[in-house]
């Protein structure tokens, strides 16, 4: 690689420590309404870094329930609503990171499948969103994640060469969407069940720190 010139960091469960916060307002409607109990480890495996589109069609195919997309749109945001998603923890030394990359003079910016209304509530909450130059959130493509179009739109919006950016991301799904758009990925999660489906990943990480080390050895 190039000196790196630009990082762009997925959102849920890499800057964030939202997935909790989703198992539990999906859990019970799952439960009360579809009679489908699932664990959190249930949760990281199948349903963490995709789409509410994907999660539906998942249910539906793998489950064989009939889940409405329109339905379970108003039934997650009403409950993301009444749990107030301001509440969500960011992920340990997320705030120093960027400070760090910051002060570096590398460019940031935020490439997530969750909506323009979920990074303003939460990077807003923890006064976050001054570190990025732009977000692409699901609104910004017609294809999410594992497809590359998110990267490859912010490949074209920070103009610069792919090997100068790095990505770091938490799931398969996001890894592979950054792979398949010819640039490098750090891959940072703990969960054990997510680790073993990163082998596309240049680097699996356990956590910022140790990204941002990484980062700086890059250079």
């Amino acid at each position: 690689m190039n000196n790196i010139n630009a990082v762009l960091f997925d959102l849920d469960g890499t800057l964030i420590d939202s997935e909790f916060f989703y198992f539990s307002n999906w859990a019970p409607i799952l439960a009360e309404d579809y009679g489908l109990d699932i664990s959190f480890d249930e949760w990281i495996e199948r349903f963490a870094g995709h789409t509410l589109h994907h999660n539906v069609q998942m249910l539906n195919n793998e489950y064989g329930l009939k889940v409405d997309e329109e339905d379970m749109w108003f039934a997650t945001r009403a409950r993301y609503a009444k749990a107030d998603m301001r509440t969500i923890r960011l992920m340990p030394h997320a705030k120093e990171i960027l400070t760090q990359l910051s002060d570096e003079g590398k460019t940031l910016a935020l490439v997530t499948s969750s909506y323009q209304s979920t990074v303003q509530a939460v990077l807003g909450e923890h006064k976050l969103l001054h570190f990025f130059k732009f977000f692409v959130t699901r609104e910004s493509v017609e294809n999410p994640k594992p497809n590359p179009e998110p990267y490859l739109l912010a490949v074209d919006k920070l103009g610069i060469p792919k090997d100068e950016i790095v990505v770091v991301e938490d799931t398969s799904t996001g890894c592979t969407a950054a792979k398949e758009a010819g640039l490098y990925c750090i891959a940072v999660t703990k969960q054990v069940v997510e680790q073993k489906r990163l082998t596309h990943a240049d680097q699996v990480l356990n956590d910022l720190a140790e990204v941002k080390n990484s980062l700086i050895s890059l250079n």
